[in-house]
This record gives structure tokens, C-alpha cells and sequence, in this order.
């Protein structure tokens, strides 16, 4: 004998009807929808070792692509069932098609996917013609009842979602045991409506199904049987589907060996705001219709008063007797036994929000989604990497923060051992591509070498990604080691190693330094693309000037400058003529950074050289104008030019036989930066004015939006000072002689001074 409950994953109402209805049943075992390969997982649902939300974790050890989550809530009526099952001794089993089916069918489906592409159509067509209509000619509804057979039973009953119709229908209503035999009943009759016939991977999960509860009635007296109300027909009739056939349809599917763990979960990732198709709208709502469904509206209402209270904002005893009143009117107008999450979100909008969206928005995270996660015993079996892990989290004092799913700055002093056990880790897990701490830069904070500043958000997907970096070994530094070294075979660009040796110098993996360092010498040293030797420099620059807290040895790196710096002073003059206007922008920001990082070796020979460099392109007539007005703006800042010699370039590149567009870009680069050359140069500002005022209307208006961009970009008071000197027109320069005069008295004062700065 057996008993069917049918059910929807993570509903309070049904969850509280299915244990009244096993504790009135008493089965003798209780099958649940879950892959058979991971009932090993529920002995630590009978150990208590779970506080939920926590998902099954099942994995393909050989490709962790392959992974499956089966996520649990304190409200969800598997969870419930399987809790009270623990609790009176009565064995549970899973029942749904093994996780190692799925992964070998989805395996084949990957490798023959045009293949079944082709097929598809085929028996589409073939399904066509029999039936004499195209699936093009379906109306909506027949389109939906195939496609969401919950939803077209919502829409019937006026709702625009399954979720909401569901809620109503069967989770606001204190129903008991005899919703069950209902829901069987309606499902029976849906199905029968639905012609098109279910996918085979259904038929398979649905055989498989039935054929575990062949044998259980054979085993025992009484069957309880906790499934997806969908599936409750075809396994309450089980009878009328013949064992062979089943047989037939579960022939030949291979298996794939599949390990299963126990890792926490989240309300966030709970609702269907995530992207998790099983989930449900409002996790932390149906938490408290669980808990205790007593004065629910009253108690939710105040939580939001609560919360609007901690932000500063305006939420009194007022309000929320208002906010209940208008949701439980808004319940009675629309017929529901009690306020629903929609009623209550409109009493909230409307009374404590005024009815605008910004602070629903904080409502909706923490009250109707939640923040909720779960944890996970140390009883739980983990990967090597996971023990590790949690070691230095607790020597480095972030148990905290672990697996918080708020967002938490963590402000790190290196000169602590503690901090600097912290600040390894989290740059070695984001080596592991594990970003559970992000660098951040906050002002107001202590700045400098010593002090970092992280924030830490833990996120779901670690565990999966902690047991695929557990392949590259068993502590998190060997592992971060072995990782990097693999990424850095496999990189193309000199500035993609160049960031892998930044990293692995910040993470003090001691054991890929040398590799990496000899990886970026080869590959400097055959590379042709200036661009890339121009992207790699201020990072090894960086590291170079500024050294680091690690007391890293950095005299190798000290080699690949001293290697790439003459390639691209040889290189840049002539490797990139006549590029267009996008590119030579993104050569323009690389020319702006390699000045800036040349300036900081602090070396006379490579500023020299650089200069050399940068007349070169100067002086080139094919090289696009904002180079050429860049190159000669940071000579002329430099005093390597005169201003007489700045003048003559700017007079002949914005003389009237030059293409206007060209001069427009040239003065782009010129003016980078700042325009106090213009204000305080007036030589300079009268070839400008001379310019404009020179120049065909239609030719300006062409050449309008480039100037604008360029002017646009200086702090007002100089974009001022510049129209009150265009208001006057051409500046006229006097030669005035000022005459010095020594004060010795006041001098002797300051010398001695002076001399100590200056004299060892």
C-alpha cells in the first residue's frame, strides 16, 4: 500500500499538511523525489549536522562542470518530511532518476547535440502532420499548458504566475491531509489535457520513479511518497504502466560516477530573482507563514518598521497599524483567507514608502528574500583544500565573516601577523578565481603599503569552486601555486603573465615566482607588439618602485624592465602609423602611462631615451595627431623643448595647410590634462585664437564636437580664464625688465637652511 503526497518544492502551508498527514499515515518508509546517488547524504539529516537553507551538492568528480544543487529550506515539505521521518526511525530513500544518468545523457547530448538537433525537428514534423496543425496555429493557452502546466492553471484562476496561484491555492490555508487527494485529482486531469507527449528525459525520470516504488510496496506495508505534484499521477497508477516498458526506456543509459556533499545555502538563492528555476518568490515571507502563522501580518509589518528605522527613515506605530489594515482589506477585497506577500507589499509601498519603489527595494532583500544562510557541521565530508581552508580561516580570524552573506569591509594591517595571514589567503583564493574578498580603495582610510582594505561577501558557488580548485592540491597555497603556473602556460599576451606575476607576488606563492619571472623574460623577449610591452610595464614598474610588505626578492624583475624598455623606445616611433582614431586613442592612454612609469625607474639614461623617443614622434608626419600634440605637450612640461621651440610645432600643426581634423587631434593631445600652458603661454594661446578665428565656418562646425571634448575636460576656473582671453582676442606680450634686488640681510637668515637640505 501507498500513499501519494504530491507537492510543490518549498511550500510552508503544504509542509505543515504533509506532517500532519505521515504522522496520521505512519508509513513504514518514505520515498522522496532526490537522486538515489546522494542518499548518503541523508545520514546527516538524521545526525542533525544541517541548519537550513542547505543544498545537496552532486558532482562529477572527473569533470565539475557536471554539478547539481537540491536546495532545502526549514519550510520545505522534503525537508519537513525528512526530519520527521529521522525523528520516528522510519528509513527514507531517494527516488528520482540517479545524478550519474544525468550527467552521462547530458554528456551524449553535448557531444551529438546538432545530431539531436536534426532529430528533434524530425519528429516534430513527423508529430505535425499526424495531428494536422501546425505547432505555429496553437492558441496561447495550448502553448502554455505544454510548456508551464502550473501556470495555465494559475492564469485560469486569474493569476499571472504559478508561484502566486500555488500560494494562494495551497499555502495560506491551514488545510491538512485532504489537500492532498485534491491536488492528485487536479494533476490527473491536467496531465490528461496535456497531448503533447512528455520529454524523454521525464519518461526516464518518471520510469525510474516507478520502478523504486514497485519495489518498496514489495518491501513494506505502507509507502509514503513526497514528490512534485506533477509527477503524483503517474506513480499513484503506477500499476497501469507495465514494467517492461519502464525497463525499455531505462535501457542503456550509461552511468557516470558521481560524489556528493552537503554545503550551505541562501534565501537569495532561494527566489527566483537569482536565476534558480525551482526556487520560490519570497523565502524569508514563507519562513514566517512556517514559523508561526499567528498575527503574521502584524508581525511582518513591524519587522519593516524595524528595518526602516535602523536606515534613518520615518517608520511609527502608526504606520504599521495602517499598513495591516490595508493589507488585510486588500485580502478580503480579493477573497484570500489571509494577506498574501503581493497585499503585503502594496500595504508597505503605500504606507511606509509613499508609495516609491527606492526603500521596497531594502524591504524586498531582507523581508520578502532575505539573508538568510545555512551552515554546515564539520561532520559533513569535504576535499583536502576545504580542511586547509578553514584552518587559516580561523588562525586568521575571519570565522566572522566567513560565509556571511552581508557585505563586511575588512580593514588589514600587515604589520600584524594575523592581518597578514588574512591578506595571503584572500589574495591566494582569488588566484583560485574564489573572490570571496575584493580589494577595495576607501577614502578617509589609512592608505599606504601596510594597509589593505577588503571587502569579503561569501557567495554559493565556493564550495563547488573550492573542491574544483582541490584538483590543483590540498592546501590553499599549493593549490594557488600549481593554478597559476597552468594559467600562465596557457597565456598569449605578455600583459596577461605580467598580471599573473603581480598576483602571485601579492599571494607570496614563492613556488611559481621563479617560473613566472622566466616566463615573462621569453615571452618580452620575443614579443613584437609595442602595445603589449606598453600594457606590461606599470606592472612590473609598480612592483619595482614601491616594492612590497612580502620582502620579496624583485632584482629578476629588474631584468624584464631593463629588457622591455628598449624595445619600446625603438619600437613605438614608427610601429604604429596611420592607425585609425580608436586605435590611437588606446595608444594615446599606453603613451600616458609608459611616461608616467618611466618617471618613477627614476633612471637619467631611460629618461633620456625616452625623450629621444618621444621627439621621434613628434616629429612624425604620418603618426595620428594626438600622439604627435601628446608627445610634444610632455617634452614641453619637461622643459626639454623650449616654449619658442613648443610654439613653432603648435604653429606648424595647426597651420591652415594641414588637414583640420588632424590638427583638431593633435591639439586633443596637446591639451591633455591641463589647458594652464594656454592661460599662462600667451605665445601659445595666440596661435590658438589665430586658429579658430581663421577658419571656415562649415570647417569649424565639423571639428566642433573634438573640441568640445577637449576643453570640456578642464576645471572650470581654466575653462574662465580661457573665455575671458577669447573675449579679448589676441594677447599682446610687453617686454617688462624687473630689476632684482638682494636683500643679504633676509638671505642669511634662510641659508644656512637651505644648506642643510642640501649638504651631507
Amino acid at each position: 500500500m501507498h500513499q501519494i503526497f504530491g507537492i510543490r518544492h518549498h511550500g510552508p502551508g503544504s509542509a505543515k499538511s504533509l506532517k500532519k498527514a505521515l504522522e496520521i499515515y505512519k508509513p513504514d518508509v518514505l520515498l522522496v523525489e532526490g537522486p538515489p546517488d546522494a542518499e548518503k547524504a541523508i545520514k546527516h539529516i538524521i545526525d542533525g549536522d544541517l541548519k537550513p537553507p542547505v543544498a545537496i551538492l552532486t558532482y562529477n568528480p572527473k569533470d565539475l562542470r557536471q554539478a547539481a544543487y537540491f536546495p532545502f529550506a526549514e519550510f520545505s515539505p522534503e525537508w519537513v518530511a525528512m526530519n520527521w521521518a529521522a525523528k520516528n526511525n522510519i528509513p527514507i530513500q531517494f527516488m528520482d532518476l540517479p545524478q550519474e544518468f544525468h550527467f552521462s545523457l547530458d554528456a551524449e547530448n553535448e557531444a551529438t547535440g546538432d545530431k539531436q538537433l536534426v532529430l528533434d525537428f524530425i519528429d516534430k514534423t513527423l508529430a505535425t502532420e499526424v495531428s494536422g496543425q501546425a505547432e505555429g496555429e496553437k492558441s496561447e493557452d495550448d502553448l502554455l499548458l505544454e510548456r508551464d502546466p502550473l501556470g495555465f492553471l494559475g492564469k485560469l484562476a486569474g493569476y499571472e504566475d504559478s508561484e502566486r496561484w500555488w500560494e494562494v491555492t495551497f499555502e495560506q490555508n491551514e488545510n491538512t491531509e485532504e489537500i492532498f487527494p485534491a491536488i492528485l485529482e487536479m494533476m490527473a486531469v491536467l496531465r490528461a489535457e496535456i497531448k503533447t507527449p512528455q520529454k524523454p528525459r521525464e519518461q526516464m525520470r518518471e520510469a525510474y520513479m516507478r520502478k523504486v516504488l514497485r519495489k518498496a510496496d514489495k518491501d513494506f506495508d505502507k509507502v509514503a511518497v513526497v514528490c512534485g505534484a506533477f509527477h503524483a499521477p503517474v506513480l499513484h497508477d503506477y500499476k497501469s504502466f507495465k514494467t517492461a516498458a519502464d525497463t525499455a526506456i531505462l535501457k542503456g543509459i550509461k552511468r557516470i560516477k558521481t560524489e556528493t556533499t552537503w554545503i550551505p545555502w541562501t534565501y537569495e538563492r532561494l527566489s527566483y530573482s537569482s536565476g534558480y528555476g525551482a526556487g520560490v518568490l519570497s523565502p524569508a515571507w514563507y519562513k514566517m507563514l512556517f514559523s508561526n502563522r499567528k498575527d503574521v501580518v502584524i508581525r511582518w509589518m513591524a519587522k519593516v518598521a524595524k528595518l526602516l528605522r535602523k536606515e534613518d527613515l520615518d517608520a511609527s506605530s502608526a504606520h504599521i497599524i495602517e499598513a495591516v489594515r490595508l493589507a488585510e482589506t486588500l485580502a478580503v477585497l480579493r477573497g484570500l483567507p489571509i494577506s498574501g506577500i503581493a497585499e503585503m507589499d502594496e500595504a508597505a509601498k503605500t504606507i511606509f514608502c509613499g508609495g516609491y519603489d527606492e526603500p521596497m527595494q531594502l524591504i524586498r532583500e531582507k523581508l520578502i528574500i532575505g539573508d538568510a544562510m545555512g551552515k554546515v557541521s564539520d561532520k559533513v565530508p569535504v576535499v583536502p583544500l576545504q580542511k586547509d581552508l578553514e584552518k587559516l580561516i580561523k588562525t586568521a580570524r575571519l570565522s566572522k565573516e566567513y560565509q556571511s552573506v552581508e557585505a563586511v569591509t575588512k580593514e588589514l594591517d600587515l604589520r600584524k601577523d594575523t592581518h597578514t595571514i588574512a591578506s595571503l589567503l584572500l589574495h591566494r583564493l582569488n588566484v583560485l578565481n574564489i573572490d570571496w574578498g575584493k580589494p577595495k580603495s576607501i577614502r578617509g582610510q589609512k592608505q599606504g603599503s601596510f594597509h589593505e582594505h577588503w571587502q569579503l561577501k561569501w557567495k554559493v558557488r565556493f564550495p563547488l569552486a573550492i573542491i574544483e580548485a582541490g584538483m590543483w592540491g590540498n592546501t590553499v597555497e599549493t593549490a594557488a601555486t600549481n593554478f597559476i603556473k597552468k594559467t600562465a602556460f596557457e597565456a598569449d599576451e605578455l600583459s596577461k603573465l605580467s598580471a599573473l606575476l603581480d598576483a602571485a607576488i601579492d599571494a607570496d606563492l614563492q613556488g611559481a615566482l621563479p617560473y613566472l619571472v622566466q616566463l615573462v623574460q621569453d615571452k618580452s623577449a620575443v614579443t613584437k607588439d609595442v602595445l603589449d610591452l606598453m600594457r606590461t610595464l606599470p606592472i612590473l614598474v609598480k612592483k619595482l618602485r614601491y616594492g612590497t610588505v612580502r620582502k620579496t626578492d624583485l632584482s629578476s624583475i629588474e631584468l624584464v624592465v631593463n629588457q622591455i624598455l628598449p624595445r619600446i623606445f625603438i619600437g613605438l616611433p614608427t610601429a604604429y602609423q596611420g592607425v585609425d582614431d580608436d586605435a590611437a586613442a588606446e595608444i594615446f592612454e599606453l603613451l600616458q602611462s609608459t611616461n608616467r612609469n618611466v618617471s618613477l625607474l627614476d633612471n637619467e639614461f631611460y629618461l633620456e631615451n625616452w625623450h629621444k623617443t618621444l621627439l621621434q614622434i613628434s616629429e612624425n608626419q604620418v603618426i595620428n595627431g594626438i600622439l604627435a600634440g601628446g608627445s610634444v605637450r610632455i617634452l614641453s612640461d619637461r622643459n626639454v623643448i623650449s616654449i619658442e621651440k613648443t610654439a613653432d610645432k603648435m604653429a606648424f600643426a595647426l597651420s591652415l595647410s594641414r588637414d583640420i581634423a588632424e590638427a583638431a587631434q593633435w591639439l586633443e593631445g596637446f591639451l591633455h590634462g591641463s589647458g594652464l600652458l594656454l592661460i599662462y603661454q600667451h605665445s601659445l594661446w595666440n596661435i590658438l585664437d589665430g586658429w579658430v578665428e581663421n577658419l571656415p565656418m562649415e570647417k569649424f562646425n565639423d571639428i566642433l564636437p573634438l573640441l568640445r571634448r577637449t576643453f570640456s575636460a578642464f576645471e572650470v576656473p581654466e575653462r574662465q580664464k580661457m573665455m575671458d582671453l577669447a573675449k579679448k582676442g589676441q594677447v599682446i606680450e610687453t617686454d617688462k625688465k624687473v630689476e632684482m634686488i638682494l636683500n643679504k640681510e633676509r638671505v642669511g637668515v634662510v641659508l644656512p637652511k637651505l644648506r642643510a637640505f642640501f649638504v651631507d
